[in-house]
């Protein structure tokens, strides 16, 4: 039982230092791709995608490699796990930790955010959140559910096109240049792009783009070992390495993808928010968050499906997997009205409005746990909804 446990646990754990690791060349280059954008559409669009990638292509691992087992609708609920809690891990714990780092490292008490930037973000979120619950509740999920989670998306694009070519007066951009040392085998062995891909030069254009080409690659595996761990852990017995009658904790992915692949993907999204509010970015830091959430439910789940339901045909959801998934985003949706009103009643976050967000965490958290147990109120709440 413990050997079971503890092969997945360690698989999802190095995951994570595989997508960190990539993520930050990947976040290196966006930045120099996005060097032109004014400040909270950067954070919104660059950075989100950015950090997203890892919930995208842990989507489409789950529709695309556990499909072979014929198991679409649960395949599918993993990406809608890992999309549920990396939202609210990004809405709940990102500014949370911006707040620990800032009191402990540069002693502030507050942090200014921008209310307007907050709104327009909020809106989009809560109107994406909405969208996808009237969809869980499908019991068909077609190809066009995809278009018009697709669609959503780029209207959030369009929103945003007057931020786009509109570079902050005085701001210096960050010349990414990494000082020459010589390439040794630890540099690989510790997945060090930065240093192995510029090791000297100057970032440009083409070296960005083979940058992200790169990094997108070695995210792919770290997505893979992720998505192979948690699906594992979920199995009641499985066999590895020639090794028989391992055993899983037995628990539908749904539940394992918000917990443990959430939280192994929302790590890039938290260093690059941190990194904002160390360079005094404050707007970027929350609007990275708010962003990455409206990527992660319109386009990480919405392009996945479209393809997958274009080239397959569409998703037979089954009665329990709809009733987990829209409980949890039933959940997920209650939380952006009380989180988002904290952000826009004033100009700061302060130490308050944190330890509330992570008791809201908390509270999820636990509300996960019931739910599994099916002897949470949403869950019989959700259950008269389906019927």
């Amino acid at each position: 039982m413990v050997l079971g446990i503890l092969i997945p646990i360690v698989l999802i754990s190095v995951s994570s230092y595989v997508i960190w690791k990539s993520t930050d060349s990947f976040e290196t280059a966006a930045d120099y791709l996005g060097r032109n954008m004014s400040r909270g559409v950067k954070g919104a669009t660059i950075n989100a995608v950015a950090s997203s990638m890892p919930e995208f292509l842990t989507t489409m691992f789950f529709l695309f490699y556990v499909k072979n087992e014929g198991q679409f609708a649960d395949s599918f609920s993993g990406g809608l796990g890992v999309t549920a809690g990396s939202a609210v891990f990004n809405i709940l714990i990102i500014p949370f930790a911006i707040l620990f780092y800032g009191t402990v490292k540069l002693k502030a008490i507050n942090f200014p955010v921008n209310r307007q930037v907050i709104f327009r973000d909020g809106l989009f979120l809560i109107l994406a959140n909405i969208v996808l619950i009237f969809i869980v509740r499908s019991q068909t999920l077609t190809a066009f559910h995809g278009f018009l989670l697709v669609m959503l998306y780029i209207v959030y694009l369009f929103s945003l096109r007057k931020g786009f070519g509109k570079k902050v007066i005085g701001e210096n951009c960050e010349d990414h240049r990494i000082p020459r040392v010589k390439i040794t085998a630890s540099h690989f062995l510790k997945l060090d792009l930065k240093q192995i891909l510029l090791n000297g030069r100057k970032m440009n254009t083409l070296l960005a783009w083979f940058s992200l080409l790169i990094s997108t690659a070695v995210m792919s595996v770290g997505t893979w070992l992720l998505v192979e761990g948690t699906e594992l852990l979920g199995h009641d017995d499985y066999t590895l390495f020639g090794i028989e009658g391992l055993h899983g904790m037995g628990v539908p992915i749904i539940f394992l993808s918000v917990i443990f692949a959430a939280a192994a993907t929302s790590i890039p999204d938290t260093m690059i928010s941190i990194r904002d509010a160390k360079k005094g970015n404050h707007i970027d830091s929350i609007s990275n968050a708010l962003g990455s959430n409206i990527f992660d439910i319109s386009f990480a789940l919405g392009l996945p499906l479209l393809i997958f339901t274009l080239i397959y045909g569409p998703i037979q959801m089954s009665f329990d997997v709809r009733k987990w998934s829209l409980s949890v985003w039933l959940v997920m949706f209650v939380i952006n009205l009380i989180v988002l009103p904290l952000f826009v009643h004033s100009n700061t976050i302060g130490r308050k409005k944190g330890l509330i967000l992570l008791m809201v965490y908390v509270l999820f958290i636990v509300f996960v746990v019931e739910e599994n147990t099916d002897a949470s109120w949403v869950s019989r709440l959700v259950e008269k909804f389906l019927l």
